[in-house]
């Protein structure tokens, strides 16, 4: 693991409906979410820890986004800033460049859960896709590219787990920052800058499972998610490799996006991220 791992924080929680999201990895199986009825946002959180954790330690080590990086500068919020500077005043600049805290990162990516509904075990998906292109292009987290990473990890993660899910337009429309052709571009690169290896073995799933887990080990019953079991593990390694398949060939006829993705009806209004 290139991420460390912090001290859980105490939490509030928020209840998932099984019923709105059903998890499977094949677009003709249905199966129920692992979990009936989680905490949530426990399991958020736990992500967000080692995210923000992520962040701190580049930090220390002096670890900096710069425009000479090019395809990883292509995540940088400070990009988009100043390609339209007449969109953002001073203050939405200082709030944009603030370190995130744990706190931060758990509402952002609990306002996404809130729109796209997203199964919990996406959680664990998107932080081996973070891991996976830190590990293949030594970006540093930084406070200016968390939340398009963030974005961008769950949207292929959904997509990868989830019988419904979100378009890109979707995502577009729950965070106004990007338009629906930046996010379409995010993801080309984000598959690019991975190598369109979006396969996720059940054995390393399993491990980031138990990291995840382990840090609730004074109080397990607040990681309600259980491991998947063998056929679950066995059906994620054989859709994902599905998926990577399907971004590749899209890539190579000049498509912007994963190939056979399409828009899922909105549960409800959806919450806009400022």
């Amino acid at each position: 693991f290139l991420l460390l791992m912090l001290s859980m924080e105490s939490n509030s929680s928020f209840d998932y409906d099984p019923h709105d999201r059903k998890a499977n990895t094949t677009s003709s199986i249905f199966l129920n979410s692992t979990i009936t009825a989680p905490n949530v946002n426990s399991i958020i959180r736990a992500v967000s820890n080692i995210l923000c954790s992520q962040i701190l330690e580049d930090q220390s080590l002096g670890r900096e986004l710069q425009t000479s990086m090019g395809d990883l500068f292509f995540f940088s919020e400070e990009r988009y800033i100043r390609e339209h500077p007449e969109a953002f005043d001073t203050y939405r600049i200082q709030i944009l460049r603030l370190t995130p805290t744990v706190d931060m990162i758990t509402e952002f990516i609990k306002a996404l859960f809130e729109c796209a509904r997203f199964t919990p075990e996406c959680c664990i998906i998107c932080l081996v896709y973070i891991n996976r292109l830190i590990a293949f292009t030594g970006m540093p987290l930084h406070p200016s590219n968390w939340r398009p990473l963030v974005l961008c990890a769950l949207l292929v993660a959904q997509k990868v787990w989830d019988d419904r899910y979100l378009s890109n337009a979707d995502f577009a429309f729950i965070y106004p920052f990007f338009t629906n052709e930046e996010i379409n571009r995010l993801e080309a690169k984000f598959l690019e800058l991975v190598q369109f290896n979006v396969t996720v073995r059940s054995s390393l799933y399993a491990k980031y499972y138990f990291e995840l887990r382990g840090l609730f080990k004074d109080n397990p019953d607040e990681f309600p998610l259980q491991p998947l079991d063998i056929f679950r593990g066995q059906q994620l390694e054989a859709h994902s490799q599905q998926v990577g398949s399907q971004a590749l060939e899209a890539s190579q006829q000049g498509s912007w996006t994963i190939s056979g993705v399409d828009a899922a009806r909105r549960k409800a209004p959806p919450v806009i991220l400022s």
